[in-house]
């Protein structure tokens, strides 16, 4: 066979390894554990820089470890993780910065798991998003303080502030047909995540109270300094809204978040 037909010589394949993501020094939120054989543990973070890292804690479950009460769900550390080597990260060390003793109520502990869940399936692995960050930091110190009873306010404020971060809260002021502003409730439609008024609401719809929807706008504008002192009916017919938009933004339906507003609903009868 000639040169010619034989074709340009093929380039040398390369022999480099693929570099794997550097080592990592964070300060982290721990959303999740799972038990990894019979002594070590899978552990899910979120940090500011980096967003949600996955590492593997050798040993964690034994009586010696050095990651013994650091690891707890929701605590704060300071996290180092292991360059990946085209697999999982390993968890080298983790200092605790702060426990959240105060979470272990409950009612809190059920808000903060929700809150939880919802920055784990906002984002992929590694990819930071500082807003989501921010959001679960700022709602997990929010649940600290305030009263038992505005517990479902919060979560229902901070729910639309992860709507708004992920670009999935519909207009709470404007009919999403006309443009004209909502007063006196509004309406939903099934094919439309979007409100609208009653000039534009073709059946099949629902309506939205009016008292739920103020709250919804409340809640959004300042869901930390203020708790809208409304009767348990409006805090349920405004929180069915935030569920179906995240159920279409994230395709998530929690389990623990109708247990907390049946809760609501008990405590207002």
């Amino acid at each position: 066979m000639s040169e010619a037909a034989a074709g340009p010589p093929s380039a040398p394949r390369s022999t480099r390894r693929r570099p794997g993501r550097a080592n990592v020094r964070v300060t982290a939120v721990v959303l999740r554990r799972s038990d990894f054989r019979e002594s070590s543990r899978i552990v899910t973070c979120l940090s500011r820089e980096h967003g949600r890292l996955v590492g593997l804690a050798k040993g964690a479950h034994r009586p010696d470890s050095p990651f013994l009460g650091r690891l707890d769900f929701l605590n704060e550390v300071v996290a180092t993780f292991s360059a990946d080597r085209g697999g999982l990260r390993l968890l080298e060390r983790a200092e605790l910065v702060r426990e959240r003793r105060a979470l272990r109520e409950p009612r809190r502990f059920l808000a903060a798991s929700h809150l939880a869940q919802l920055a784990d399936f906002a984002l992929p692995d590694d990819r930071p998003e500082p807003a989501i960050y921010d959001l679960l930091v700022g709602g997990l110190n929010l649940l600290e303080r305030c009263p038992t009873a505005a517990i479902p306010q919060v979560v229902l404020g901070l729910e639309l502030r992860h709507l708004h971060q992920l670009g999935a809260l519909p207009d709470l002021h404007h009919c999403a047909s006309c443009g004209e502003p909502l007063t006196g409730g509004a309406f939903r439609l099934d094919d439309s995540p979007g409100l609208v008024c009653r000039a534009h609401a073709t059946p099949p719809r629902q309506p939205v109270r009016a008292e739920a929807l103020l709250l919804l706008q409340a809640l959004h504008a300042a869901p930390g300094r203020q708790w809208p002192e409304l009767h348990s009916p409006a805090v349920l017919a405004a929180a069915a809204l935030p569920a179906r938009w995240l159920a279409t933004a994230i395709d998530l339906r929690p389990r623990l978040r109708p247990l907390l507003f049946r809760r609501e609903a008990t405590a207002g009868n």
